[in-house]
C-alpha cells in the first residue's frame, strides 16, 4: 500500500510538471536547437547559434511560444563573454516590418574553438544586461550550416551592412 501511495504521488507530480509547460517554454533550446535568452520581460526569446569553426554568431528572436519570429528594434545587440564582446548587426528578414528585425549577425575570433560556457547580451531590443549559458548553441550552429551560408554576403571585415555604427567593422570584433 505504501508503494502505491508513493507511485501515485510521483505520477501526480509528473502530471503537474507537464501541465506547467503550457505557461511558456521551459526548455532551454530554441526552434533551431540554440540557447534561449528571455528578453522584453519574457515576451520574446533570443536564440543564440554559434559557429566554433568561423567565429560567427547568429541571434534570432522568437515569440513567447517559440513558433514565430518576433522582430524587435532594428538596433545592434552586444554579445559577450567576460570582457570580450562582439556587436551583432541587424539583418532583417524580408518578412520583418520596417524598423524591426528578427535576425542579428556578427563574427569574432574569440568565439572560435567553441570553449565559451557563460555569456551575456544587451542593447538594441534586448534592453538590460542578460546573462546566460552557452551550451546548446555550438551543436545547433554545427547542425544548421545553411544559416551561415545565408549570411555569406555579410561575412568578413569589409561588410558595412544594416546597423553599422561608425567605428565598428560590420559586426566583427576582435576583443
Amino acid at each position: 500500500m505504501k508503494t502505491f501511495a508513493i507511485l501515485t504521488a510521483f505520477a501526480t507530480a509528473l502530471a503537474v510538471a507537464g501541465c506547467s509547460n503550457s505557461l511558456g517554454p521551459a526548455a532551454s533550446a530554441g526552434p533551431n536547437g540554440g540557447d534561449l535568452v528571455p528578453i522584453k520581460n519574457g515576451t520574446v526569446y533570443a536564440e543564440l547559434l554559434a559557429n566554433a569553426d568561423t567565429g560567427e554568431v547568429l541571434v534570432t528572436t522568437w515569440d513567447k511560444d517559440l513558433k514565430t519570429r518576433q522582430p524587435i528594434e532594428n538596433a545592434p545587440i552586444t554579445l559577450g563573454s567576460g570582457d570580450k564582446n562582439v556587436e551583432l548587426t541587424p539583418h532583417p528578414m524580408d518578412t520583418d516590418p520596417s524598423g524591426r528585425c528578427s535576425r542579428f549577425y556578427g563574427e569574432a575570433d574569440w568565439v572560435r574553438g567553441g570553449g565559451i560556457q557563460n555569456g551575456w547580451m544587451h542593447g538594441g531590443g534586448v534592453g538590460d544586461h542578460k546573462d546566460f549559458g552557452w551550451s546548446r548553441c555550438w551543436q545547433a550552429g554545427r547542425s544548421h550550416g545553411h544559416m551561415w551560408e545565408e549570411m555569406g554576403p555579410h561575412r568578413g571585415m569589409g561588410h558595412m551592412g544594416p546597423g553599422h555604427m561608425p567605428g565598428h567593422h560590420g559586426g566583427r570584433s576582435e576583443n
